[in-house]
């Protein structure tokens, strides 16, 4: 094995300086906040926006190793089937060459000896003469890339789980999945073993690619049942036997940085996960909750990309656009998104946001917490109830910080209400987020948490109530006629003979015959006569009847459109608006 070495006879440090990567005064400055914040240097490297590539390429001449950029390096296919990507991930090694026993392995670690022992004794095994061991650097994202680019599936087979060797036996699978059975040999479920590392890995990496919002881990009696959230329905996917359990939760635990010792009372932590696959680049938000039979995990995965859906994707139909963005333009006064938990309101006031950030606007946040982060010249903030900085208390920081636009992340009270109102009332536009479950209560809502209605009229501009619904999958998409039956479950909205929209069910769509999801809106743009029912006292149903007259569509107006257009199905109109119908 080739031994540790420093060819260089320059400390780490000192190569640092050199390079250009750090200053003294800024070195002396991050090692004393290494001692501080109780992190090694490379961790503060990165936080301080030194890229991974940059620092490695010092290490390697620090230890006196080759960095080799692998991304294009011609991999040899009779030499990689030999090791499965999930090993060579947890390992972090890549085999690159096999020449007349010259062995080449490309680490991210080059001090990690016990891998490497692994890689070389495996391909040992496979009757590889190695003589010679040469080890070149490069770093977790090239190699990660690498692994993902060279194992890639071909297009016909992008439906199909990818082996783990002896982890996971593939179940044969017909258009919705099976739920695979994890096998875990008893002697190697502790929360550090290979094959705990790489099921945890394969649990979150098979929920991105099945696009879930939520990882579910539920414990049994008999097994721990893991189940994705697709499309707002929860889907099992495995069954963990009880043995592995408490070691697969643990793994999640350390990953989360929360207490592993403690399992009576409920945590919450994150997961950085590029640290795990930097091709990756989610965050999870990590819940636990104790049972009788053991810890409830769930987990919710955040996209940190910057990848945030534009107005034009979220469904709106023309009407409803162009009232919206008419009222996102206003100089002030408040957008209010109105929905149950889950209808996609933080989704389209981030894409509202990302439409108006312009070099010459000031976006600021206040959130519980920042969850996705939307870059641009956008200022986002945590508020902290324990600590005392609440949504109110953001809004007042706020005005003092010079904004052109505030998102409040929700209104829970009267004290952040007036908040927003006074901001809207002095020149700034205002979006938030309340949980009513149409339009116009919405306003009744307010008036009950105490606000003044001549307040509200003078600052409301629109409220857009939303549902998310399940598309009809594009590729088994059929057409048929309305059936009588139909004609009673819409309640007489849409007639026998009417021509609907179905899916069959397909592999695209795992069977269920729907894949993605599409918003329902109810936009109600507050005009003059509106303003004036307001000062009136008008009650709510006189102001719906105001607003319908007006040119605003209803929730269920709006569902049967998209059913009409093939967009989403009957039932689902059903169950997104039967509280209207």
């Amino acid at each position: 094995m080739p031994p540790f070495r420093r060819t260089s006879g320059k400390s780490f440090e000192e190569l640092l300086i050199e390079k250009g990567l750090l200053t003294k005064e800024t070195l002396q400055d991050l090692v004393a906040r290494t001692a501080k914040e109780k992190k090694n240097l490379e961790q503060v490297l990165f936080e301080t926006g030194i890229t991974e590539e940059k620092l490695a390429v010092v290490k390697a001449e620090y230890l006196g190793y080759e960095f080799v950029d692998i991304s294009s390096y011609p991999l040899q296919s009779d030499l990689l089937k030999h090791i499965k990507p999930a090993y060579a991930k947890n390992y972090k090694v890549l085999p690159l060459t096999y020449k007349e026993g010259h062995f080449t392995v490309a680490m991210v670690e080059p001090r990690d000896f016990m891998a490497l022992d692994e890689v070389v004794r495996l391909y040992r095994d496979a009757r590889f003469r190695i003589r010679e061991v040469k080890v070149v650097m490069t770093t977790s994202k090239l190699l990660f890339s690498s692994i993902e680019k060279f194992y890639a599936l071909p297009k016909e087979r992008e439906h199909e789980e990818i082996a783990i060797g002896s982890i996971m036996n593939q179940l044969a699978e017909s258009y919705r999945p099976a739920v695979e059975m994890a096998e875990v040999a008893k002697d190697d479920a502790t929360e550090n073993s290979a094959p705990i590392v790489m099921l945890a890995n394969k649990v979150v990496e098979d929920a991105l690619r099945k696009r879930a919002s939520d990882i579910h881990l539920e414990p049994s009696p008999q097994n721990l049942r893991i189940r994705y959230r697709i499309d707002g329905n929860l889907q099992e996917v495995m069954l963990v036997p009880k043995y592995a359990q408490d070691a697969l939760i643990t793994r999640f635990k350390i990953m989360a940085d929360m207490r592993i010792d403690e399992k009576r009372i409920p945590q919450d932590g994150r997961i950085d996960y590029t640290r795990y696959n930097p091709t990756v680049e989610i965050d999870l938000r990590v819940s636990t909750v104790p049972t009788p039979f053991g810890e409830d995990v769930v987990m919710r995965i955040l996209d940190k990309s910057g990848n945030v859906l534009t107005l034009d994707m979220l469904g709106f139909n023309d009407h409803c656009m162009g009232l919206y963005r008419e009222a996102i333009q206003s100089p002030y006064g408040i957008l209010l998104h109105v929905g149950p938990t889950g209808s996609g309101k933080s989704t389209a006031l981030f894409a509202a946001l990302k439409t108006l950030d312009t070099p010459d606007l000031k976006i600021v946040t206040a959130e519980d917490p920042v969850e996705t982060t939307l870059g641009g010249q956008i200022i986002q903030s945590s508020v902290n109830p324990v600590t005392g900085y609440t949504f109110a208390k953001a809004m007042k920081a706020f005005m003092r910080h010079d904004p052109d636009i505030i998102l409040i992340g929700e209104i829970r009270d009267l004290e952040t209400a007036k908040a927003a109102v006074e901001a809207s009332l002095t020149g700034h536009m205002v979006f938030s987020t309340l949980h009513t479950n149409d339009a116009v209560g919405t306003v009744t809502r307010l008036v009950e948490m105490g606000v003044e209605p001549y307040l509200i009229a003078d600052s409301l501009i629109l409220v857009c109530a939303q549902r998310l619904a399940r598309r009809i999958c594009s590729k088994c998409k059929e057409a048929y006629e309305a059936a009588p039956e139909e004609e009673e479950l819409s309640k007489g909205d849409i007639k026998a003979g009417t021509t609907l929209y179905r899916g069959r069910g397909c592999e695209a769509c795992d069977g269920t015959g729907e894949r993605g999801r599409t918003g329902i809106y109810e936009v109600l743009l507050v005009n003059r006569e509106l303003r004036n029912l307001l000062i009136e006292g008008a009650s709510t149903e006189e102001l719906r009847k105001v607003a319908i007259r007006t040119g605003m569509m209803t929730l269920r107006q709006e569902a049967i459109d998209k059913a009409l257009k093939g967009i989403i199905s009957l039932r689902q109109v059903v169950e997104n608006t039967l509280a209207e119908s």
